[in-house]
């Protein structure tokens, strides 16, 4: 009896509300919810050949798949191999790889809360779980097949061990942290920010534990090596290589956009909610004169500002941002809960001044999570609807070329697809069948004007008539 009366608190009725908060809101719009788009497509793709033919890369035609896997491949096995476990089990389809994302999503909210009670006590965790489920960005991210959740799971999980004694508790936290930088190319950074958390504590301790060292190092390098491997081609040469860190370094060959991404952050709503919570912790430590460090802030704080700094060498968006504004949830309650100690005499202020900050910055999210979460970037039938019709449109054994939109070519059931799309500006996938005069008797894009593919071979255009649209996705068939 005293044991059901604990549970009936104030804290456990709202711990139990944002429970039944999330769940319904990953619910939500399942499985068009986040709307299918490119990078996802290609991503789906590649767990769906993986499983069908064997063939760790994306096919482009009949017996066709890129060679240059690390020019296209920025998600990897971490996540991918549980996408391909699903469609092996369960067959290749849409709510197959989002019952995944959906599984990591609570996964990540409940590794997320063990850390930040583990290090700040349940009031901020509960305060830091509160803003991380109104956050929008995660629905968009997190729903997604993409590896930024997936990642961010094996680096709180690792993060979860890292003050661990024991051997192969070291060498787990290893692993962890080695599979979520293997997760996502953008986590390589995991490395560097684990290092500097490294020294930090050797610093701190004035010894340098080379076991504790090694033991992390051997965990990493395991999934590490399974990375490469999936990424390296049989024609390895140095120009492949340069390519490859070209692509890493900048994406998208953006140049001279550091300020205008600097001006985002005190003109734009996302970068400026980034602004305040990094400001707040920051302002937090400089008031303690940087004494209150614990290990994996340390190793946070690296992560966050080498995010921060790639973040603004992108064309500027804030999915770019979206690991390090997410990690800022769990550091920021606690920064907030300092400043109010020290500055704060008055004691309604005191003991209400923080939580009130905290209601309102959860009460402001909702209200955008509300007017947004039906946003065609995060609810869109459309794709999975055109799939469906077109597939019944289209014979099976006809030629269907895919322009753009990879994620329609993964719900197609035609065995004779091909794919032309540029993936990055550092690498274009698939055979230019017009050039080849090779006219497939499907084609599927945008409308004609608006593809900047399809506006190169204007004079083909009488040879299609447009059969279905539905949204931005055209079907074209050949006269």
């Amino acid at each position: 009896m005293h044991s059901i009366k604990n549970f009936f608190t104030p804290y456990n009725f709202v711990l139990t509300c944002l429970v039944i908060f999330f769940i319904a809101l990953v619910g939500y719009g399942f499985p068009d919810s986040s709307s299918p788009w490119f990078d996802e497509g290609i991503n789906l793709g590649i767990a769906k050949y993986w499983v069908e033919q064997g063939v760790f890369s994306l096919q482009t035609g009949p017996d066709e798949f890129v060679g240059e896997r690390a020019l296209l491949i920025t998600t990897n096995y971490p996540l991918l191999f549980f996408v391909a476990v699903s469609f092996k089990i369960f067959g290749v389809g849409l709510w197959q790889a989002k019952t995944v994302m959906i599984i990591f999503l609570f996964i990540f909210a409940w590794l997320f809360w063990q850390l930040a009670k583990k290090y700040y006590g349940k009031n901020c965790a509960l305060a830091s779980l509160a803003l991380l489920i109104t956050f929008l960005p995660l629905y968009g991210n997190g729903k997604s097949v993409l590896g930024e959740v997936p990642g961010l799971v094996y680096f709180l999980g690792g993060l979860l061990m890292l003050d661990k004694k024991k051997s192969w508790q070291i060498f787990l936290a290893g692993l962890l942290l080695g599979l979520g930088a293997a997760a996502k190319s953008i986590y390589l950074l995991f490395i560097f920010s684990v290092f500097a958390g490294e020294i930090f504590i050797a610093v701190k301790n004035k010894k340098i534990d080379y076991r504790r060292i090694w033991l992390l190092a051997g965990g990493a390098a395991l999934p590490l090596l399974i990375w490469v491997y999936t990424l390296v081609p049989d024609n390895f040469t140095s120009a492949y290589f340069q390519k490859t860190l070209d692509l890493y370094g900048n994406p998208y060959k953006t140049t001279n956009v550091i300020f205008s991404n600097l001006f985002r952050f005190v003109s734009e709503s996302t970068p400026l909610h980034f602004a305040l919570l990094f400001g707040t912790f920051f302002f937090a430590k400089i008031i303690k004169k940087f004494r209150s460090f614990n290990h994996v802030e340390a190793v946070l704080l690296v992560f966050i500002i080498l995010n921060f700094i790639f973040y603004l060498k992108t064309v500027g968006w804030y999915r770019y941002l979206f690991p390090a504004h997410t990690l800022l949830f769990i550091i920021f309650p606690a920064a907030l809960f300092k400043i109010r100690d020290e500055f704060c005499a008055n004691s309604h202020l005191k003991k209400y001044g923080a939580a009130a900050i905290i209601v309102i910055l959860f009460s402001a999210q909702s209200v955008n999570l509300f007017f947004n979460i039906k946003n065609p970037l995060y609810y869109n039938p459309k794709p999975r609807e055109f799939a469906d019709e077109a597939n019944k449109i289209m014979p099976t054994d006809k030629d269907v070329l895919v322009l753009n939109y990879p994620e329609v070519a993964f719900m197609l059931k035609g065995e004779r697809v091909w794919i032309y799309l540029p993936t990055s500006p550092h690498l274009t996938v698939g055979t230019d069948l017009f050039q080849k005069e090779d006219y497939p008797d499907y084609i599927i894009s945008d409308s004609w004007s608006d593809n900047y593919y399809l506006q190169q071979n204007l004079v083909t255009a009488n040879k299609y008539d447009l059969i279905l649209t539905k949204g931005r996705y055209n079907l074209y068939v050949r006269k």
